[in-house]
């Protein structure tokens, strides 16, 4: 009997063992690199590219783990602050499907850095994002890491390292951004407006550009000044009702409860936005200008009306309703 129970005590303390251990680190990782441009890294040889899309320098997806990983790049608009600690203020509002869990300064080869991780409580199931931050060469480089469940329920049980830790470090321990001087990427975000059938760039420089509407921003003093998408203010998009594309052309068609997204490459997040009021026309919008509030959660879209006219502007106001990873 002592021997059956001396046995059982062995295999459970190897089991312990085994899974107290980490999974590996960094250097344990085989590796391939990457180069584009002033962008180089390695990253595990296990990770597949994928079509890169927006603001995206290149995607991996890894199909042992689940993991997708985005490496981003982004000009910074004129007149623009990145968020404190590249923690956009929406994300500890309660609309924000984004828990943070940890926000850690950090180097990255000479170049300062953040880690963010957060929680993504989304439908009743919870995943994990960890993204990596610099600020560098007028513009904004992340990583964005989107874990499986699975991994999120291995390091519950061990409260260690995982392998997708160990990738995260491998990338970040051999990341290196040379100084460059870069072409400015007018188009920040896109507003998509799902009822209407479209989307459109988002962009800072002119309101006259065919496929865009524009943003409400400091770069036309002419024009009162609305905040960024993640900004804790109200956001403010101006659109042609009939020529550069009409992209506001059926704004009218409008109602409440529609929805309007925004995909924001600079906080690399999606605001989704819900349709509250369509009846606010100003024949006096010279005067009467429209205001975009600090502290407000609104975004406003604004045109021409009636079409083919300047009499004067409509504006349809939105509120936000969810804040979520942008992919």
């Amino acid at each position: 009997m002592k021997k059956y129970i001396v046995f059982g005590i062995v295999i459970f303390a190897a089991i312990i063992l085994a899974f107290t251990l980490p999974f590996g680190s960094a250097n344990d990782i085989e590796t391939k690199h990457y180069a584009n441009g002033e962008i180089s890294f390695d990253y595990p040889a296990t990770w597949q590219e994928v079509s890169a899309q927006g603001s995206e320098v290149v995607a991996f997806e890894d199909p042992e783990s689940g993991l997708n990983v985005t490496v981003n790049r982004q000009t910074i608009p004129s007149g623009y602050n990145p968020p404190d600690k590249f923690v956009p203020e929406l994300t500890e509002e309660s609309e924000s499907d984004l828990k943070l869990l940890a926000n850690d300064k950090i180097d990255v080869n000479g170049k300062e850095g953040y880690d963010n991780t957060y929680h993504v409580e989304k439908n009743g199931s919870t995943t994990e994002q960890r993204e990596l931050w610099v600020n560098t060469n007028g513009a904004l480089y992340s990583i964005i890491y989107n874990y499986p469940q699975e991994d999120l329920e291995v390091e519950s049980f061990l409260n260690g390292e995982s392998e997708n830790d160990a990738a995260f470090e491998a990338v970040r321990n051999s990341l290196n951004i040379k100084n460059t001087t870069l072409t400015s990427m007018p188009s920040f975000a896109t507003v998509t407006i799902p009822k209407l059938g479209v989307t459109w760039n988002i962009r800072d420089d002119t309101l006259n550009a065919l496929g865009s509407v524009y943003h409400y921003s400091s770069s036309d003093s002419s024009l009162p000044k609305s905040f960024y998408p993640g900004e804790k203010g109200s956001v403010g998009l101006l659109g042609h009702h009939t020529c550069y594309s009409a992209p506001f052309d059926n704004i009218d068609k409008l109602q409440a409860g529609d929805t309007v997204i925004i995909n924001d490459y600079l906080t690399q997040k999606k605001y989704t936005y819900q349709v509250v009021s369509n009846d606010d026309i100003r024949y006096d919008y010279t005067t009467n200008l429209i205001e975009f509030p600090a502290g407000s959660k609104e975004l406003v879209l604004g045109t021409c009306w009636p079409e083919g006219f300047t009499a004067a502007e409509r504006y349809v106001h939105c509120q936000l309703s969810s804040v979520d990873p942008l992919n």
